[in-house]
């Protein structure tokens, strides 16, 4: 089969589109011809080598759809030729987090990489099934963002009539965020460094638009727009250069969901400022096993839509990381195959 495949860490020249085995499928495992997968940020840490540098080359990628193509020995789920898809959160399912459904608490709780590749063999019960009315495109760009979005608005207790503040809110993530929030009744602020998104966002529900550029003061404008309370849910995903003003726009008793730092991950500040406004601060890293067949029928009746960017075959990942990287995006990046 053709594959994406890092044999050591670097900059997009590392991707390479090279011939690889056909994996075989085990005792539970299933093999998916894939028909696309999605493109994360975390695939990019990926091939820089922010996990560690393995020793066999590493095919990148979380998020994909296709058809099941082979079953192994003991699967009951499923049979050749159904639409699925990747449900990329793997763990040991048998520890009391795994058992109770709370499968990111597992101690070995990982993110599938493997995706950028004609066949994919995963464990049955990270399969979810692709729901009528979606292309294979549209079902492979759901996975992690969805995913991790629903999960931190149920453990940040998202309730109607909130205000919530949300960076990055042009990524797939940010997307994701902003139409769970929409379907909870929240009014999002929504920032982004793109003058000529604001429309788009407000298209897909965001109610006000603050473009943020280094050295302005979002969170004055948060406080301008909330006569002077703040955001009852912060969602940061950029880090280093939003997190002081997210701690300064957040309302006493509110919530800071840390899900990324793609300007970097170290910030200082302030406890007092933390804890004498009973502000929470929440982590956010996937999501439970039950949540991505539970919110794909809310793509077949139309209740979220997925948002594509743009689209390159397999052979061109080394383009699409380079599109991630330095030329923004709206929505999500899709491989096709």
């Amino acid at each position: 089969m053709k594959a994406i495949r890092i044999h050591e860490p670097g900059d997009i020249t590392v991707l390479r589109y090279e011939d690889t085995d056909v994996p075989e499928p085990g005792v539970g495992q299933v093999r998916v011809r894939l028909h696309a997968a999605g493109i994360n940020h975390r695939d990019i840490w990926v091939r820089q080598g922010n996990f560690g540098h393995p020793a066999e080359p590493v095919i990148p990628g979380s998020d994909g759809a296709g058809e099941v193509d082979a079953i192994g020995a003991g699967v009951t789920r499923w049979s050749v030729g159904q639409k699925v898809v990747v449900n990329p959160g793997l763990s040991c399912g048998a520890c009391p987090a795994c058992l109770s459904g709370n499968q990111p608490a597992c101690r070995m709780f990982r993110i599938f990489d493997g995706t950028y590749a004609e066949y994919v063999v995963v464990p049955e019960e990270n399969l979810a099934a692709m729901p009528g009315g979606l292309t294979f495109a549209e079902a492979a760009s759901i996975g992690i963002p969805y995913v991790t979005a629903e999960d931190f608005l149920i453990r940040a207790q998202a309730l109607p009539g909130q205000t919530m503040l949300l960076w990055g809110a042009t990524g797939g993530l940010g997307l994701a965020t902003l139409q769970l929030a929409k379907l909870r009744g929240m009014r999002v602020i929504a920032v982004t460094r793109s003058q000529h998104r604001s429309e788009k966002l407000r298209q897909y529900g965001a109610d006000e638009v603050l473009v943020f550029n280094p050295g302005e003061d979002v969170a004055d404008a948060v406080m301008g727009l909330t006569q002077g309370r703040g955001a009852d849910i912060v969602v940061d995903s950029i880090g280093r250069d939003s997190f002081p003003q997210s701690l300064s726009a957040t309302a006493r008793g509110g919530v800071i969901v840390t899900v990324g730092s793609t300007t970097g991950g170290q910030v200082t500040f302030e406890l007092g400022q933390l804890f004498r406004s009973r502000i929470t601060l929440l982590g956010a890293f996937m999501g439970s096993a039950s949540i991505l067949p539970r919110i794909l029928p809310l793509f077949s009746r139309g209740l979220l839509v997925p948002v594509i960017d743009n689209t390159y075959p397999l052979e061109q990942a080394d383009q699409a990381h380079d599109q991630m990287e330095h030329h923004g995006v709206f929505g999500k990046i899709i491989l096709t195959m």
